[in-house]
């Protein structure tokens, strides 16, 4: 669980995984999208967003790799914790898709 505030008296909490952010914030993409980026099924990538079991290493190396070819600036950090400036992380541009 994470709280982001913008100001005092503006603040959101918000549960997602580093994953899930991964995939909405870098990628801007369904889980079916990431479920093929990475070679799984689209309930697989689910039960990973919701800590049910570890991604094996070659989804992660896939994610990671179509992550660097989409957005240069990519972190394989960003994996295990969500960027606390994250107004640096905005999704790759539609172009390069």
């Amino acid at each position: 669980m994470h709280i982001l505030c913008e100001s005092r008296t503006n603040c959101v909490m918000e549960s997602d995984s580093p994953l899930r952010w991964v995939r909405k914030t870098v990628f801007g993409v369904t889980q079916d999208t990431l479920a093929e980026i990475g070679g799984v099924s689209r309930p697989r990538v689910s039960r990973y967003e919701n800590g049910e079991g570890d991604p094996p290493f070659d989804f992660m190396q896939r994610v990671r790799a179509e992550g660097r070819r989409r957005n240069p600036a990519f972190s394989a950090d960003w994996f295990f914790e969500i960027p606390s400036d994250r107004a640096e992380h905005i999704r790759v541009r539609e172009d390069l898709q």
